[in-house]
């Protein structure tokens, strides 16, 4: 039994792996390949704590619609995104961007949409 899901968007900008996943939290890890970024989004259920594993990562804080502060995290690093908070991952870098994750809090909707929307990476 697998008790990884992994998975990578059509565009190969990112790949999750997941490690547990359930309404109380969801753990895993985020790689973001070079000079990509996802999508702006929020999480409305859950707090995400995020650890930069390796090379480093840029948190654009959206403070309302159009304005938003840069936080850089680099290897090392924690940062948490409260609750609600529209924000953007991005990989500045020549090099991935790993990031360990954790969503305290029900994410069960983004995880449906990605096992729908994403490609499985078989492990």
């Amino acid at each position: 039994m697998n008790y990884i899901e992994a998975y990578e968007d059509k565009n190969k900008i990112v790949k999750f792996y997941f490690t547990h996943s359930s309404p109380e939290f969801t753990t895993g890890v985020m790689v973001i390949q070079p000079h990509k970024e996802l999508p702006k989004h929020n999480r409305p259920l859950a707090i995400e704590h995020l650890v930069q594993v390796s090379s480093s990562c840029v948190i654009k804080l959206f403070t309302d619609e159009v304005n938003f502060e840069e936080k850089v995290i680099n290897e090392g690093d924690y940062i948490q995104i409260p609750q609600a908070q529209y924000h953007i991952h991005s990989n500045p870098t020549d090099k991935e961007s790993v990031t360990l994750f954790r969503a305290e809090g029900d994410i069960t909707k983004v995880m449906e949409s990605i096992r729908a929307e994403y490609i499985e990476i078989k492990l």
